[in-house]
């Protein structure tokens, strides 16, 4: 993986996700801007972004890392959805965006040795130095990365383009090793509601037919023996179920509007009307598969 392109590629994530500038991509991220001018300014080819975009917004890894492949469809639809946008409305969307703790986090310093370990296997090695022989780097390159638990992006995105594996499993582990090649399911992250947090939980693969259509970024999310099917890329708050977060709380609430900005927040065992800034909308709930009957 060639360390360089990285303009273009940094441009196509801000486009994977429907952002408007490389700020709103830092904040998503949680970069600093100087971090992001760095290696804008520098083309480096920011392989760990690449690697959460991709997970996070399903955008083909090729098209992300060389943009040969097809156009995503989503980046058609929000390229549509920005130009049928005000600009005061794109900036309060990418502040919503910025509030939603539904994202892949990569930590560039730790992860490395069992990433390095699922290489191995997905090449079908039996030895960090045949790894390193195919990937055409020294011993003491692969054997530093190792060592140190250095998370080995560029790595990554090369094997899955090479083996089809993936890329979630290859970054962490989850999921199936192989989606199918038949398109006919998803692969959703799960996360799961404890004491109020929110906690990741790997994935879910569905059938594609069960869900319902035009999600833009699907989420699992379960709480008290249900799983909810929900909605993490949205304009607006309307009426229905929703993940908030109160106070540092994270809970399933039924949100209906009200006139002059506010919402009434409903559950089983209270209700009240609140200003809706007061709240932060994690996700709307679109469907529901439970365990009982």
């Amino acid at each position: 993986m060639q360390n360089r392109g990285g303009r273009q590629v940094i441009e196509r994530i801000v486009a994977a996700y429907g952002f408007t500038s490389r700020q709103a991509l830092c904040n998503h991220l949680g970069i600093s801007q100087s971090t992001m001018a760095n290696r804008y300014a520098r083309d480096t080819f920011p392989a760990d972004w690449v690697v959460i975009c991709s997970i996070e917004t399903g955008a083909s890894i090729i098209w992300l890392a060389s943009g040969t492949d097809i156009e995503p469809s989503s980046i058609l639809l929000n390229e549509k959805r920005l130009a049928d946008t005000n600009p005061d409305e794109l900036n309060r969307t990418d502040s919503c965006t910025r509030k939603s703790p539904i994202e892949i986090n990569i930590n560039p310093n730790q992860g490395g040795k069992a990433a390095i370990e699922r290489l191995i296997t997905a090449y079908g090695f039996n030895t960090r130095q045949a790894l390193a022989d195919h990937l055409n780097v020294s011993k003491s390159t692969l054997a530093n990365r190792y060592l140190r638990d250095t998370f080995p992006s560029d790595w990554i995105i090369r094997c899955a383009l090479e083996t089809g594996i993936s890329l979630l499993w290859l970054a962490n582990g989850n999921g199936p090793k192989f989606l199918s090649d038949s398109n006919s399911v998803v692969h959703l992250k799960h996360q799961v509601i404890i004491d109020g947090k929110l906690h990741n939980e790997g994935s879910l693969v569905f059938d594609k037919s069960l869900l319902p259509s035009r999600l833009k970024n699907p989420i699992g999310i379960s709480v008290d023996g249900n799983t909810f099917i929900a909605e993490g890329k949205y304009d607006d708050v309307s009426d229905g179920n929703w993940i908030i977060e109160i106070e540092g709380k994270v809970s399933l609430r039924k949100l209906t509007r009200i006139p002059n900005g506010k919402v009434k927040i409903t559950s089983v065992t209270t209700d009240f009307i609140c200003e809706l800034k007061d709240i932060t909308t994690i996700a709307k709930c679109c469907c529901i598969f439970s365990k009982e009957i």
